[in-house]
């Protein structure tokens, strides 16, 4: 039985659809039964027959009704062995419990690597730039499907920066903008594929961007990495059909690949028809010279692809990277990717490209600088104080991070437990390894990009307390 409420917030054909869709998967109204008629059911509700016909068409486009012609509508078999039968769901509610319940530490200093301080986001001007933008007559494309490539008007500014900032001369029909470094390594994994896929790539190294490549069920031939630089050596037995590096600044280690080993480098890219995917992923961020010139602006045969980003200088969430494409793959890109929409939002391109035309961008690149070469020399200062010579520490001169080694053989485990205990956050350097064994357990991972000066001080001497005294 139907019943309709007059004074209910529902409006009358959503009670009935309500109604006989809850007495169809009770098993109140059988499989085939058949309902009765809309003009029928409407006189026996006083109500309209458009009302009960727009609730038997809603029940009728779900699937819960048929409508056979000269017949009326009948009840459909609704019921499934795959989720009667087979499907157990998951209890949410008590995973969710169980979670809430794991006592987790106090934390008062996360030396983590990555996430920036909000206050250092340009607000003001980014909405000056966005109203501007809403407001002004470039806002006819703002329900356009964006270019693949990315909108033009940024990269024409990301051509002018890279030819101030890194030395490289390239055009914006090489640009292609991302969300991320993870999307454009996909798109080079569909474009670099060969019978024999393989990557080399440093060890240790990104495990982003080797997570990437695994996915894309590439084998990854390891490039050794120290504190000392790379040992290029393997590669030139590798049969890869690129190498992921990054030369500017090592992750994790912050050497600098010496000219030389660029040199070799390109050499073996030219010479086994590979390429060199060069992530320069803070090379902004130096403090005791100038910013190493990209290996790209050494390459004269065409065999670099360079991968930028605004995350470490400018927001993470904003998603938006970029990658420099040789000549020689453009033809395949377009083949491949004609039709592919850019992922990242028109309006936060265009503003992007409105704050960099006018010099803003490069402003607040020296203004992090300033800020974090600070907190990057009271590290070294204060760390140098406390821990002396028990600690060496790796990755000086630029970035966001260091590596911890510990002389005396203290173990990562055993030094990131000791830290939680007086509520500091270290990492762990196991990830960046594809062979995990192989990782060194007196090395630990840290960065500052979060906390100020007085935090830093304060937080480096909480670990020693932890590491040194607990020791003693």
């Amino acid at each position: 039985m139907i019943y309709i409420q007059e004074n209910s917030n529902d409006p009358m054909y959503l009670q009935i659809y309500n109604q006989v869709k809850k007495d169809i998967e009770q098993g109140n109204i059988a499989h085939g039964e058949r309902l009765p008629g809309i003009r029928t059911l409407a006189q026996t509700l006083g109500i309209a027959r458009n009302t009960v016909s727009q609730a038997y068409t809603q029940l009728a486009v779900e699937g819960y009704i048929q409508a056979r012609h000269g017949s009326g509508f009948f009840v459909m078999d609704t019921s499934s062995e795959f989720t009667e039968k087979n499907y157990v769901p998951q209890d949410i509610k008590a995973l969710s419990t169980q979670k809430s319940e794991l006592k987790k530490p106090v934390i008062l200093y996360d030396f983590q690597y990555g996430t920036l301080p909000y206050e250092q986001f340009p607000f003001k001007l980014w909405r000056k730039y966005t109203s501007q933008i809403l407001l002004s007559s470039q806002k006819e494309v703002v329900n356009h499907y964006p270019d693949k490539q990315g909108d033009l008007f940024l990269r024409e500014e990301i051509v002018r920066h890279l030819y101030k900032s890194r030395g490289m001369v390239c055009s914006k029909e090489q640009i292609i903008i991302g969300c991320g470094l993870q999307y454009s390594l996909n798109i080079l994994c569909t474009l670099l594929r060969k019978e024999n896929n393989i990557i080399a790539m440093e060890e240790p190294g990104y495990n982003g961007a080797r997570d990437v490549f695994i996915n894309n069920n590439y084998n990854v031939h390891a490039i050794p990495a120290s504190k000392d630089g790379l040992i290029l050596s393997s590669i030139h037995c590798s049969n890869a059909c690129a190498a992921y590096v990054t030369p500017s600044h090592q992750f994790p280690y912050g050497t600098v690949m010496s000219i030389v080993q660029r040199k070799e480098l390109l050499n073996w890219a030219n010479v086994n028809d590979a390429y060199i995917i060069e992530d320069d992923y803070d090379s902004e961020l130096r403090y005791d010279a100038n910013p190493v010139p990209a290996l790209h602006s050494l390459d004269a045969e065409d065999r670099t692809i360079y991968i930028g980003t605004f995350s470490k200088s400018l927001s993470p969430s904003l998603r938006v990277n970029y990658m420099v494409l040789p000549v020689r793959l453009l033809k395949r890109y377009h083949s491949l990717f004609c039709s592919h929409s850019s992922p990242v939002s028109w309006l936060t391109q265009r503003v992007l490209a409105a704050y960099m035309r006018e010099g803003n961008y490069e402003r607040h690149i020296r203004k992090m600088c300033i800020t974090y070469k600070r907190c990057h020399d009271i590290f070294i200062q204060e760390a140098t104080k406390m821990f002396d010579k028990k600690v060496i520490l790796h990755g000086r001169g630029a970035g966001v991070h260091f590596v911890l080694e510990f002389p005396g053989g203290e173990e990562q485990d055993w030094l990131i437990k000791q830290a939680e205990k007086v509520g500091v956050k270290v990492y762990s350097m196991i990830p960046f390894w594809n062979d995990r064994n192989e990782c060194p357990r007196n090395i630990i991972f840290i960065g500052y990009s979060l906390l100020n000066e007085q935090q830093v001080r304060e937080g480096i001497a909480l670990l020693h307390s932890a590491w040194f005294n607990a020791l003693t």
